[in-house]
């Protein structure tokens, strides 16, 4: 049963909502979702129409309501696969512009969290905050051991708010898809979700804090990285204590004199750091505003506010990569292909294979540097939320994170250009997978599986024959999947027989060796296994590519 209190803190919070609505200039969206009630009765006499620029008055009750609201705007910006893009832009504007909340309240916060009075813990502590958001804000402070910190408290009272925000939000969304026929195919509760795990994330400053050690980690020997470190012992779900980085925003240009710091290099340094974030640790920050990257002396990057990051998958990464590889490439059905592999379709739609397949031909003239990449995935993602292709939500911060990353890179470099550096990237790591190195360590890899599934295959057997005894196997042929079956076992049989000769050749050669006078036919089995190998890889990679 709810709480009589939690009821009518809920019931006064969205009486807030409906009045920040009807102020905005959504009056005709109160009487459509049965909220009139809430209105005060000079209000209800005003004449109410359906509003034009909708965008912009929800983007205004958005930054009125503040906190949570200000937040689901913000998540919304990076999710034009969800909504249109309008509404993305203007959400996009939304900014955290609250007051900072006073000393005595974040000292208790930080003693009440770290069961130990301040001064115990900190030499100093800065009284007044340099930074303020709607979920916490930052004080500079100095720790026993004289380490210069940032600490990061959360604002008293903003978990219960949120929580009745999100509750709240679960009510609207219901009588919004219930009574408003322009919203009823956006799946509107499956966005609260999607927020509700968002803030929730957000509220525990540990997991931020997962996300810092992760980052440090990755780049600890980058001569050209900063990242902040955690001190863990001072940190808790609503303190975060992090070393202090001094730095200048990456566009304040003018800065850059002042400590002898040369644009082309931060430039190159800034591209790296990128590239490794999203092609060869598959973590990256999903948010690197200019507010959020910092510029050091000696032409280092530093990284702020870990928040929001994204992870790829070893196989989002290679579909990634092949999709990069078939744009450069002009291959169309290659980029159809490979974006359809990162969606969840259930089918294949001849009509969204089509409208993909016109869209990345009109860029298949450019040249990977020319090609508007912002552009590109915005109507790939327009064409996909039309089909109901649901998207990785890490695939759309990936995109997200390269696009605000070229928009900083630009402001420090007219010719900043992420969008080539990543087609060189990529051209690079195929010379490399085509390395015969490489390609022995890959098979030895695939060798490995082969043999884990081979040991199951006795289990899975008696498992299959138990079934079919017990008459709880049914199994349906069609003769075109005969044929295709019959297919894929022959090419299997190949690949198989083929794995086990280049075995062969390489552990023979590996004992010819070691006889007298064996050096050149030595050399001569592990040049026709390197042969057979890259044969073998080859064909693996075109058959990737073929459209099914």
């Amino acid at each position: 049963m709810m709480d009589i209190k939690d009821a009518y803190k809920d019931a006064k919070r969205l009486k807030q909502i409906v009045t920040a609505l009807f102020q905005s200039g959504l009056g005709h969206y109160i009487y459509e979702m049965k909220l009139s009630h809430h209105l005060l009765w000079h209000q209800k006499t005003e004449k109410i129409e359906r509003p034009e620029d909708l965008p912009r008055r929800i983007r205004i009750a958005l930054d009125q309501l503040g906190g949570t609201f200000v937040k689901l705007g913000q998540l919304l910006s990076l999710r034009p696969d969800l909504i249109p893009q309008e509404y993305c832009d203007e959400f996009a504007k939304l900014q955290d512009n609250v007051s900072s909340f006073p000393y005595d309240k974040a000292k208790e916060i930080v003693e009440s969290e770290l069961k130990h009075k301040l001064e115990d813990v900190f030499s100093y502590f800065d009284k007044e905050p340099i930074a303020s958001a709607s979920i916490g804000q930052v004080h500079k402070a100095r720790l026993r051991n004289g380490a210069r910190v940032v600490i990061k408290v959360q604002r008293p009272g903003i978990s219960e708010l949120m929580q009745t925000d999100v509750d709240l939000l679960y009510h609207l969304a219901g009588l919004m898809e219930n009574h408003i026929k322009e919203v009823q195919g956006y799946n509107l509760k499956a966005l609260v979700d999607e927020f509700k795990r968002y803030t929730l994330n957000e509220l525990d400053y540990l997991k931020e804090g997962r996300n810092i050690e992760r980052f440090y980690k990755n780049f600890k020997d980058d001569a050209t990285v900063k990242i902040p470190k955690l001190y863990p012992d001072y940190s808790s779900s609503r303190v975060l204590t992090m070393s202090y980085i001094d730095g200048i925003p990456v566009d304040d240009k003018d800065g850059f004199k002042d400590w002898g710091c040369d644009e082309e290099i931060i430039s190159k340094n800034l591209v790296n750091f990128f590239l490794k974030q999203y092609l060869e640790y598959g973590f990256f920050h999903a948010d690197p505003h200019p507010a959020n990257v910092f510029v050091l002396p000696g032409n280092k990057i530093a990284l702020l506010d870990f928040g929001i990051c994204g992870t790829l998958t070893e196989e989002m990464k290679d579909r990634f990569i092949e999709l990069l590889v078939a744009l450069s490439h002009r291959d169309v059905d290659g980029v159809v292909e490979q974006f359809l592999q990162l969606g969840l379709v259930k089918e294949r739609d001849e009509n969204l294979v089509n409208e993909l397949a016109v869209i990345v031909e009109d860029f298949a003239d450019a040249s990977i540097e020319d090609i508007n990449v912002l552009h590109l995935f915005n109507e790939l993602i327009f064409v996909a939320r039309k089909y109901h292709v649901s998207l990785p939500t890490d695939f759309i911060l990936l995109v997200k994170s390269i696009i605000t990353g070229e928009g900083v890179g630009q402001k420090l470099d007219p010719s900043f250009n992420l969008s080539a550096a990543i087609s060189n990237y990529v051209d690079e790591l195929i010379s490399k997978r085509l390395r015969p190195g490489y390609l022995i360590d890959s098979f030895l890899d695939e060798l490995a599986d082969f043999k884990n599934n081979i040991k199951l295959v006795p289990k899975q057997l008696n498992e299959l024959l138990f079934k079919l005894k017990m008459g709880e196997l049914g199994v349906h042929f069609e003769r075109k999947d005969l044929v295709q079956l019959e297919k894929e076992i022959d090419k299997s049989s190949n690949r198989v027989s083929l794995g086990v000769i280049i075995a062969a050749l390489i552990v023979a050669s590996a004992l010819v060796l070691q006889v007298n006078n064996g050096k050149w036919l030595a050399v001569a089995g592990f040049l026709i296994a390197i042969f057979l190998t890259i044969n073998l890889f080859i064909n693996s990679m075109k058959e990737r590519r073929i459209v099914v």
